[in-house]
C-alpha cells in the first residue's frame, strides 16, 4: 500500500514539475507585459493635447525632447508577438496603430493603440506620454497585408 502511495505522489510531482518547465520554454506563449508594464490609473494621467492630427510615418514633436512616429496601421489588428501587430483581414474591424516614441532622437519605447479601446493604457520604464487613437483618414491597402493611412487623430496624455 505504501509503494502505491509513493508511486502516485511521485507521478503527481513529475507532472507538476513538467507543467512549469513547459510554461517557461513554450514558444507559443506570448509575454503579455513586456518591459514590466504597469496599468495606469486615470488619476495618473493628464490630458496634454486633445484631438491632434498626425501624418502617418512622419515625425511629430510632442515637446522639446519628445517626438513620435506612427509607423504601422492595421485595420483588423491582432497582437502577433511581443511588440507586433498584424491584421487578420482587410476589413476595418479592430483598427490600431503602433507608435514609436523618441527622446532627443533616441527610440525609447513603443505603444499600440486601438481605436475601439480608448483608455487601455500601460506604461513602460522611461515613458512620459501615451496616446489614444481617436480616428484616422485615408485608409488604403497595398496588398501583401500592407496597409497605410494618411493621418491619425489622437489624444496625447502626459504621465504624472
Amino acid at each position: 500500500m505504501n509503494k502505491k502511495l509513493l508511486y502516485t505522489i511521485g507521478i503527481i510531482v513529475l507532472i507538476v514539475l513538467g507543467y512549469f518547465a513547459l510554461q517557461e520554454d513554450d514558444p507559443q506563449r506570448v509575454n503579455t507585459q513586456p518591459f514590466n508594464m504597469e496599468q495606469v490609473a486615470d488619476g495618473g494621467l493628464e490630458l496634454y493635447k486633445d484631438a491632434v492630427t498626425i501624418p502617418y510615418q512622419k515625425s511629430y514633436s510632442i515637446d522639446e525632447e519628445w517626438s513620435l512616429i506612427i509607423n504601422q496601421f492595421e485595420p483588423d489588428a491582432k497582437i502577433s508577438g511581443k511588440g507586433s501587430i498584424s491584421s487578420d483581414s482587410d476589413q476595418e474591424l479592430n483598427p490600431a496603430v503602433k507608435i514609436d516614441f523618441y527622446q532627443n532622437g533616441e527610440l525609447i519605447h513603443y505603444q499600440i493603440s486601438y481605436r475601439e479601446m480608448p483608455g487601455f493604457h500601460s506604461i513602460k520604464p522611461g515613458q512620459k506620454y501615451l496616446l489614444d487613437l481617436i480616428d484616422y483618414k485615408g485608409f488604403t491597402t497595398s496588398g501583401d497585408n500592407s496597409y497605410s493611412i494618411e493621418t491619425a487623430n489622437i489624444k496625447i496624455w502626459r504621465i504624472k
